[in-house]
Formats: C-alpha cells, structure tokens, sequence
C-alpha cells in the first residue's frame, strides 16, 4: 500500500487527557442502546466535559425479567434484587443529572443536553485483547432520604 499523506497537523495529533478524580462540570452528548434480546438492555450515555478532558461513557443497565431472576437464583440473591438495583442506578442518574422521572420510569428524550456537575474516579478494566485501559467512570452518588421516602 502506498504512503498515506496526512498534512502538517498529522505530527501534532495526540491523545486527550483523561481527567483526574475531582468534580467537574459535565453534559449529555449523545444517547444509543445496546440490546440484544434477552441478553442486554443498555442505555449507553456519552458524557462530556467542559474542560479539554477525554470523553467518556456510562451505561445504565435496563431490567430483564427472565436473565435478572436467572441471575438472583445463580447468586441466591433474593428474587428481584437484580431488577431493583438496576432501577435504583437509573433513578441515581436521573436524579443526579436532573431529569424528570416518575414512580414507573424516565423519558430519555430528557437526556440530551442535560448537565451536571459531579465526582468522576478512575476505574481500570481488562479489554478483549488482554491490555489494561484506565477510564473515567461517573460518580452516582446515594439518593437524598426524601426521595427513597416518596418512592
């Protein structure tokens, strides 16, 4: 294959910073779903930083009746334990981010634009070709009593 021209800037490129643990300002930019059925149900959220710092994603996983009840009878976790602590992570986001919610659910046409300001960490997972990628993660944190009390 023949020599690839890139120009000038092609010397200059480099990576983005990941951001150190801190609290920063942080928004919504994009917002997919990762499904396969009766496998997954992800919302996968694109998070950006008002800083010059490396995007990130966050997902919030999305109850699966059979594979949750599968998965609380493999761990012998009570029945529901699963589904709960999924809805319980989406109410922490949703609360944290300020999108409206209700007793049954979220629309996620709230979700783009929302901004917030939050706790990121720095978490380190194994990729599939056996390398160590260090990440930004999201900080939910618990929700405030009045809130656990009005659900």
């Amino acid at each position: 294959m023949p020599f690839i021209e890139m120009g000038e800037e092609f010397a200059n490129a480099k990576e983005t910073p990941l951001a150190p643990e801190g609290q920063y300002d942080l928004s919504i930019h994009a917002l997919s779903e990762d499904k396969v059925p009766g496998l997954k149900n992800n919302l996968v959220i694109d998070i950006r930083f008002d800083e010059d710092y490396m995007p990130f994603r966050h997902w919030i996983a999305l109850p699966i009746p059979e594979k949750d009840a599968r998965n609380d009878q493999e761990k012998g976790h009570d029945p529901g334990t699963t589904a709960r602590t999924k809805m319980l992570m989406a109410k922490r986001f949703c609360y944290l981010w300020g999108i409206p919610f209700t007793d049954s659910g979220f629309n996620t046409d709230d979700f783009m634009g929302a901004r917030t300001r939050s706790g990121i960490t720095q978490g380190t997972f194994t990729s599939k070709d056996g390398s160590e990628v260090t990440v930004n993660r999201l900080i939910l944190p618990r929700l405030p009593d009045e809130i656990e009390a009005a659900s």
